[in-house]
């Protein structure tokens, strides 16, 4: 377990050069490193045991388990009531069902007394799909960004401005983003994509998750913050349930019968999907106002203004200007991803050389030349 926890630092490990935002690393690196975590976690015997471990009176118990594990259990609706304590799920076996009393997975719009649950075997490979869906976005990105901004800032996000920077290789990024004018709208284009699936994604996996608990997700946060006498995780992942299961007896005939089954992994699984209730509700929220951020940044020149002048401290509202009314938002977005890579003293020489190479075209404009105050 401790070399594949060790395999996801490579995953978790922040780049040196920032191709996104931190909302959009939240998507890719964090919640599916901890998907992947969770993944393994249910699957180490070593923890928590078997699975599932039902009480039986007949010899084949690694049958029983298996049966039960794969066809599923079940608890009852009567005994979800905070009186029964550890007992809580258990009661007296139901009939066996008839074409009329269905045994599927019970929703809380059900009055059939009982819940089945099937979910258990599924956990860890939906967790693992949950992760894959988190990262498609983040994978598009990369493959779409192609590394240019790599190749554009090169070794220049040093804390201290490096011997390499030189007036040939600022010229060669001020040549660089003046004759590419206006060419990195498709580029910002396919970023907006890739945030819009990553919001998209989260309510998709809140809607697959309650798909898979059977319609108890959504609410499952709301309801543990004000349970009444009914407590949502005995509800969801009981400790204790029954199995029913048939076998052929000496004489040939078909016997029924119960067992009383423990799943040591509910203890595990109420507490991860309780994290994910709420780690989900709090990603929608930042994804829905990275969105909205996204949106004002294009309409409004203000804010786009503030931007600029928020990286590049000390500018005049003419230099300000002259870049705003010059490059398209494509272009700013692109210029405010350099700023996340490159030194701050040398974003505003880039800024200001910028301007320069526009002054003829502006009559009357006389770009600043600000020195730092300390």
């Amino acid at each position: 377990m401790l070399d594949f926890v060790h395999s996801l630092r490579a995953l978790a490990k922040l780049e040196q050069v920032h191709t996104d935002n931190h909302v959009f690393k939240l998507h890719y690196k964090f919640t599916a490193c901890i998907l992947l975590f969770f993944s393994l976690l249910l699957t180490s015997k070593q923890y928590f045991g078997d699975p599932i471990d039902c009480k039986v009176d007949i010899a084949e118990k690694s049958q029983v388990n298996t049966f039960c594990w794969t066809h599923g259990t079940y608890i009852l609706l009567k005994t979800q009531h905070k009186k029964y304590g550890l007992l809580s799920g258990l009661g007296t076996p139901v009939p066996p069902a008839t074409p009329h009393d269905q045994r599927y997975p019970a929703t809380k719009t059900n009055n059939n007394g009982f819940i089945v649950q099937k979910y258990y075997q599924w956990v860890c490979m939906f967790f693992c799909f949950q992760a894959l869906l988190f990262y498609i976005p983040h994978y598009l990105w990369k493959t779409w960004e192609a590394g240019r901004m790599r190749l554009l800032v090169k070794d220049l996000g040093g804390p201290l401005v490096t011997s390499n920077w030189n007036n040939e290789n600022k010229m060669r990024i001020v040549n660089y983003l003046i004759c590419r004018k206006y060419a990195h709208n498709y580029y910002t284009l396919r970023f907006t994509l890739c945030e819009i699936l990553n919001f998209c994604n989260v309510f998709l996996q809140i809607f697959l998750t309650d798909w898979l608990l059977s319609g108890y997700f959504i609410t499952y946060g709301y309801d543990l913050l004000v349970q009444t006498d009914i407590n949502p995780m005995t509800l969801v992942f009981p400790k204790l349930a029954k199995c029913e299961y048939r076998f052929y007896g000496m004489s040939g005939s078909e016997q029924n019968s119960d067992a009383l089954c423990l799943l040591p992994l509910n203890v595990v699984n109420e507490k991860l999907f309780i994290f994910l209730w709420f780690w989900f509700l709090l990603l929608a929220i930042l994804s829905a106002y990275q969105m909205l951020y996204r949106s004002c940044m294009l309409v409004s020149r203000t804010i786009r203004e503030k931007m600029l002048r928020a990286r590049c401290r000390y500018l005049s509202q003419k230099t300000t200007d002259i870049i705003i009314d010059n490059f398209s938002y494509g272009d700013l977005f692109f210029l405010d991803l350099l700023s996340k890579n490159v030194n701050p003293i040398i974003y505003k020489e880039l800024i200001l050389d910028i301007a320069n190479a526009m002054a003829d075209r502006h009559i009357g404009f006389d770009p600043e030349v600000t020195a730092i105050v300390v």
